[in-house]
């Protein structure tokens, strides 16, 4: 047997998680605030004699999943912004030797 003919006899098997059947009970469960724990409860319940499901197993599922809940940014007032900008760069830098400087200024080291 070839290699051309294991291929197309064969397709590869792919790895996939648990918790990629439930994205989305998981990501509606996390966005009300539910915890991990009770989320695992939850899938317990409905997907009774399956291994893997944990609090670590969903913790790095989520970590590394792509389909992590993004949370969206707030709306941020251009003003606000640009008046911080300006406030920061008009600052005065910091002296870094002030405190080798003593009270009188003429005081030689």
């Amino acid at each position: 047997m070839n290699i051309d003919d294991f291929i197309s006899s064969n397709k590869p098997r792919s790895k996939k998680s648990i918790f990629d059947e439930h994205i989305e009970d998981i990501n509606k469960l996390l966005e009300l605030n539910y915890s991990q724990k009770q989320v695992i409860e939850y899938l317990k319940a409905k997907c009774k004699n399956k291994t893997g499901l944990s609090e670590q197993n969903l913790s790095f599922y989520l970590r590394k999943s792509k389909n992590k809940i993004t949370i969206e940014p707030k709306s941020i007032n251009k003003e606000k912004l640009k008046n911080a900008v300006k406030e920061n760069t008009e600052k005065k830098p910091i002296d870094i030797f002030a405190n080798l400087k003593g009270k009188d200024s003429k005081t030689s080291l």
